[in-house]
């Protein structure tokens, strides 16, 4: 009689292993975006991004796509927490090229590393299951996808209103909605429902994408 090796432990190591893999990849897409904002805010006319908070909603929410809502909370919380370190060690870094030598002094300021690494994790949990619910094909998808809009769309008017008119951050916000929509909707097939749930969900959205400012304003001030 032969006994065949048994698969089942192997398949469950493949399967942790896609988990971990699917992680780090959205710790490493976190981290890149970081990058990207960081030579955003030392160079015109492209600083607005660094400003922006529409394009980390859309990354977390992007990493949790099709997941099952563990490894899509793990994934978002992965790419923001990776994607703060970055930022803030970033700046340090491009402080210190740009003005090296000159006398100039930047710190890392690990207070705010903190209070953003606190943040991510709520965050996280709420944008994996964003992600998670976006492509199902009833009302819970075009809802997750309406509120991802409404962020957006939030961000997009927030920056028109307190800056003044149409920057690159404003164009990237709209872009970037106008792709979440067609993505998502294409897989939920609910892109009448979305649009109308992302009329009430708009405003929701920049009440939301306003919070950070006043946080942070806070932390300057004093609450």
């Amino acid at each position: 009689m032969i006994f065949a090796p048994s698969t089942a432990g192997t398949g469950t190591q493949h399967e942790h292993f896609g988990v971990r893999a699917r992680v780090l990849m959205a710790g490493a897409l976190g981290a890149a975006l970081a990058i990207v904002t960081v030579y955003a805010y030392y160079n015109d006319p492209w600083r607005p991004l660094a400003h922006t908070l529409g394009v980390w909603a859309v990354l977390a929410s992007a990493v949790g796509f099709r997941r099952a809502p563990a490894p899509a909370i793990g994934a978002s919380i992965a790419s923001l927490a990776a994607a703060v370190v970055t930022y803030y060690v970033g700046l340090k870094v491009g402080h210190d090229i740009r003005w090296g030598g000159s006398g100039s002094v930047m710190w890392i300021d690990w207070d705010d590393i903190r209070l953003w690494l606190l943040l991510a994790v709520p965050a996280g949990v709420v944008f994996g299951l964003l992600g998670f619910f976006a492509p199902r094909s009833d009302w819970k998808g075009a809802g997750a996808t309406a509120v991802v809009l409404g962020l957006l769309l939030g961000d997009a008017y927030r920056r028109f209103a307190n800056w003044g008119g149409i920057d690159v951050a404003v164009a990237v916000d709209v872009l970037a909605a106008i792709a979440v929509f067609v993505i998502a909707s294409r897989a939920n097939r609910r892109p009448v429902m979305t649009l109308a749930l992302t009329v009430a969900t708009a405003f929701l959205g920049f009440v939301v994408i306003s919070a950070p400012d006043f946080i942070e304003q806070g932390l300057i001030q004093g609450f």
